[in-house]
């Protein structure tokens, strides 16, 4: 099910339509912009570097903002779902 018709092979494209159509319309704060970023920049670097390691203190981060990240898109998506 797509609530807004859109698909997208590419993570980048995806963040695009995201900060355009929900972030920048204020659907969600400005702040999820900085928690996509540093979640996209954490992937990245350790799925392309040799040697990179993420330390507690930016997972424990990471975990923090995805469970508040999470928590606003499931509630967004529950009041879609209800009024469609």
């Amino acid at each position: 099910m797509s609530l807004d018709q859109f698909d997208s092979k590419r993570h980048s494209g995806v963040i695009s339509v995201f900060r355009k159509g929900y972030i920048r319309t204020g659907v969600f704060p400005v702040e999820f912009s900085s928690i996509i970023d540093k979640a996209f920049d954490i992937r990245l670097e350790s799925d392309y570097e040799a040697f990179y390691i993420v330390s507690k203190a930016d997972v424990a981060a990471q975990v923090e903002n995805a469970e508040v990240f999470l928590a606003a898109v499931e509630k967004y998506v529950s009041e879609r779902i209800k009024h469609t």
